[in-house]
């Protein structure tokens, strides 16, 4: 079984179940931590829509706290997270401009992470 996340009527990733279950809850929880909503809801137990309006903001939140920081601990909690939401943020027609090599490359890094699925 797979897990749907949809943008407007565009499915932006369809990961295993236990996986796209277990981003919800992290991104849950990062989101929690940075006083900002996902903009995902629950249609069905394996699909979420996405507001890509209040989504993007999210993904903006964690990329802006992942590049600012120099804790190591709180950069390996949040990349997973901010991974594959930078890739469905693409995917639903938003883009992240890299203002660094090092932004560039993780950019990089997510997309092709994302081929695995």
């Amino acid at each position: 079984m797979s897990c749907i996340f949809e943008i407007g009527d565009q499915t932006v990733w369809s990961p295993a179940l236990r996986v796209g279950n277990l981003y919800v809850r992290m991104a849950q929880s990062v989101a929690e931590v940075l006083g900002v909503p996902t903009g995902m809801s629950a249609m069905a137990s394996d699909f979420w829509e996405i507001d890509i309006d209040v989504f993007e903001p999210f993904v903006h939140a964690m990329y802006g706290r992942y590049f600012s920081s120099s804790h190591e601990i709180l950069k390996s909690l949040i990349g997973p997270i901010l991974a594959p939401s930078i890739v469905m943020l693409k995917r639903g027609g938003r883009i992240i401009s890299p203002k660094s090599l090092e932004e560039r490359d993780f950019i990089a890094r997510s997309h092709n992470l994302s081929m695995a699925q």
